[in-house]
């Protein structure tokens, strides 16, 4: 490191960001695998440019999620603008359906970056990137779980681009979303000799444990060392906790929200009925399960419907179905009142409060938000919200309210729901954080966590304490166990616990 000049840097690194860098530009091929908040975007850019000025790289391709693509190359708030050095010329250009560019300086060469997303270069469009890449090119795989699927097409897109680039940087703060098996794409990517499997049915003999219906079924993994070790030299990974040149994250606070007796006796009788559904002798599809437990969830919402109205998967003729409306409808809101109060309580306290909100329904999202523009709060308060489909620029104007650059000294209240809100933003001006309601994945609630290091839990309780989904929800997280995978078992027992 005594070799590169961080003076440069627009903003100086971390210590933890230097070795970062460092090793992105002694590796042609890299996993920067760091937790989300550690900068691992600072560290690719920054490594890109001390690559561009020692003449090993003149363009870089940056691929990431739909989501994410902005979070890069706007011209106003990107991460780029953010971390290019002063004098140093380079033209961006957003790679999408109407092509946009910007520079920092007229002069050529220049440091080219292209910035697009995984589901535009599925088809036809990935020929235009095939044309400009070469032996000089960097490749950036942003959340790279996105090609953990090897059959994917956005997957065998990045296998041809990789092939003609001369080097590829994978970025990813949850590189194992579900199983080991997300690794195996990936590490192809990267270089094929690091797993020495030629396809995914030789990387599932070797590390897969199988079992089920003519032994098909992945139930288990095994030699998961020796992928470990097969990958350590080209992976580095940093938890903030470990990065001691971090301000150290604040503790979760769990707050409890009873439901009325009504609620709890719909919550009740929804979790009777799912309860017999799991204890049938037919077998239990797991994502049946998941489908099935957004009811609970969704009570303790104050909802019903709309997730899936005919009950009979599972079920006999005989057995009474669970009619259900077909879209979501309020029947109560236990949480929506304790946050309405809650609020103006913090507003007191901090007449300034950046509060941000995450919940899993869409229905909940407008309820709340029209609560808020109402004039719950005060007068002065800035609120937004951020959910897939919204228009780019309703987007972008939300997401100003909470980024460090553009926060107004207004209060301000942001509200999104996982997943379309998650992934790669900065909302770091945010003092407050409130899990309202939960999405079952645990690495989407890992993504939203980080956007702001200050987390905080509402669950529902029955009226005399007891638990309910929520309570199971929270409870998995802590164990850092995703609820999607939780066997037939496992449900019956979260769900009879009282």
């Amino acid at each position: 490191m005594s070799d590169l000049n961080f003076s440069r840097c627009k903003l100086p690194p971390f210590e933890h960001q230097k070795i970062g860098v460092q090793a992105l530009i002694n590796h042609p091929f890299f996993l920067l695998a760091d937790e989300m908040g550690a900068g691992k975007t600072k560290q690719v850019i920054d490594a890109a440019q001390f690559l561009y000025c020692q003449q090993v790289i003149d363009r870089v391709v940056v691929i990431a999620p739909a989501s994410v693509r902005a979070v890069w190359c706007d011209p106003e708030l990107g991460e780029l603008v953010k971390h290019l050095w002063d004098g140093l010329p380079v033209l961006v250009t957003e790679f999408h359906t109407k092509t946009k560019q910007w520079m920092t300086a007229p002069n050529d060469p220049r440091l080219k970056w292209v910035i697009t997303n995984y589901e535009f270069i599925r088809n036809s469009h990935l020929g235009t990137l095939l044309n400009i890449v070469g032996p000089k090119t960097l490749l950036v795989l942003d959340e790279s779980t996105s090609i953990k699927n090897p059959r994917a097409a956005q997957t065998k897109a990045c296998i041809r681009l990789r092939q003609l680039c001369g080097r590829v940087v994978l970025l990813n703060g949850t590189p194992i979303a579900n199983h080991p098996g997300d690794m195996f794409a990936q590490g192809a990517i990267m270089y094929p000799h690091i797993l020495s499997c030629k396809s995914y049915f030789m990387f599932r003999a070797r590390y897969a444990v199988m079992g089920g219906y003519q032994q098909k079924v992945i139930i288990g993994w095994q030699n998961l060392d020796d992928l470990q070790q097969r990958f350590k030299p080209y992976v580095l990974r940093r938890l903030k906790k470990d990065c001691l040149d971090l301000p150290e994250a604040l503790a979760p606070v769990t707050l409890t929200v009873p439901l009325t007796k009504s609620t709890w006796d719909v919550y009740k009788a929804m979790r009777d009925h799912m309860v017999a559904w799991l204890t049938k002798d037919s077998v239990t599809i797991a994502q049946q399960a998941v489908v099935k437990s957004l009811r609970l969830a969704q009570i303790t919402s104050g909802f019903v419907g709309g997730v899936e109205h005919d009950d009979h998967n599972g079920f006999t003729d005989s057995d009474p179905p669970v009619l259900l409306p077909a879209v979501p409808t309020e029947i109560s809101r236990e949480k929506l009142d304790f946050l309405l109060s809650w609020h103006r309580e913090r507003l007191e306290e901090d007449p300034d409060l950046k509060l941000l909100v995450w919940v899993r329904f869409r229905s909940e999202l407008m309820r709340l938000m029209s609560q808020f523009e109402n004039g719950n709060g005060s007068s002065t308060l800035r609120i937004g919200s951020i959910y897939g489909g919204q228009k780019k620029a309703d987007r972008e104007t939300a997401l100003r309210l909470l980024d460090p650059r553009t926060a107004p000294s207004n209060p301000v209240l942001l509200a999104g729901t996982y997943g379309t809100g998650s992934l790669g933003i900065n909302l770091s001006a945010c003092h407050t954080v409130v899990n309202l309601s939960y999405d079952f994945s645990y690495w989407k609630f890992l993504q939203s966590a980080a956007r702001v290091d200050r987390p905080g839990q509402t669950h529902a309780v029955g009226p005399e304490g007891q638990k309910t989904i929520d309570h199971q929800i929270v409870k998995a997280r802590r164990a850092k166990e995703d609820i999607a995978q939780w066997t037939t078992s496992a449900w019956v027992r979260a769900l009879t616990e009282e």
